[in-house]
């Protein structure tokens, strides 16, 4: 079977659109749709519904996804055992916060891209349950969590550092028990909403740019890493009204599957 139709199956289950998977792919659209009518042949099942809102994985789909992971590791794994340890190339697939994709990783995947142009990074924003279900389900190659501390039986976690947290506001802001939090689920915020006193009023954004300028608007208090907002606090736009716990950044992998060698250099890159 040509595994470069099993790198499109991957792609489009991920976008769910043909278009976006071209672009993705650097392939034209029908060559995308030939692929993908070609494998279902091949497998002799329906991998996709074709619907108005996009390409949705059917049952069978999903299953193939599951297998076509497991092929293509063992496939990087033959390449790397046949070209020794100099040739470090492949996809690597990372979930993250959205707090560490913006602002934590970019300079780490930059790094490695320019030592090592062969790895692909794919970072997708993920909360805790997805980043650990994503790497059990193999998903996704690694997962980074922002916790206090992480349970995930079978799987390996290891501290690989800690982000400060803020409580912020904008300069002359009162106190209002007005507050503006990323979604349920984000583990810092969580924990700041259980420690107060009463019951404040909480609007609640999946976005830290959206949370962030609510609180530049002068709208109330934000709970944010500290890295989300050192500009803002150089620049005097925004003024910290305490230091909140830090949170541990714990890299998550599964010790059952064996890691290429472009996995493994990035998980090196990140310890």
């Amino acid at each position: 079977m040509d595994t470069r139709l099993l790198r499109t199956l991957l792609v489009l289950a991920r976008t769910g659109s043909f278009t976006a998977t071209a672009t993705q792919l650097h392939l034209v659209q029908s060559t995308v749709t030939s692929q993908v009518k070609a494998l279902e042949r091949h497998l002799g099942a329906r991998l996709f519904d074709r619907l108005p809102s996009g390409a949705r994985l059917t049952e069978a789909g999903r299953r193939a996804v599951e297998n076509a992971r497991e092929v293509l590791a063992a496939e990087q794994r033959l390449r790397d055992a046949v070209r020794g340890s100099t040739a470090v190339e492949g996809d690597v697939r990372i979930g993250a916060p959205e707090s560490v994709c913006a602002y934590r990783l970019p300079q780490r995947i930059a790094d490695v891209a320019l030592r090592w142009p062969g790895i692909t990074v794919h970072l997708t924003p993920v909360g805790t349950r997805e980043a650990i279900t994503g790497v059990r389900g193999g998903g996704l190659d690694l997962g980074l969590v922002l916790e206090d501390s992480v349970v995930a039986p079978g799987l390996e976690v290891n501290a690989i550092a800690v982000e400060p947290i803020e409580l912020v506001a904008a300069p002359g802001v009162p106190l209002d028990e007005r507050y503006f939090l990323l979604e349920e689920g984000c583990s810092y915020t969580e924990r700041f909403v259980r420690e107060l006193p009463a019951t404040p009023h909480i609007t609640r954004f999946g976005s830290i740019e959206a949370v962030r300028s609510c609180v530049v608007a002068g709208l109330g208090w934000a709970v944010l890493p500290r890295v989300a907002v050192s500009e803002q606090l150089d620049a005097g736009t925004l003024h910290r009204v305490r230091e909140l716990p830090d949170s541990t950044l714990f890299l998550v992998t599964d010790p059952r599957r064996t890691p290429s060698a472009a996995v493994r250099t990035v998980a090196d890159a990140l310890s």
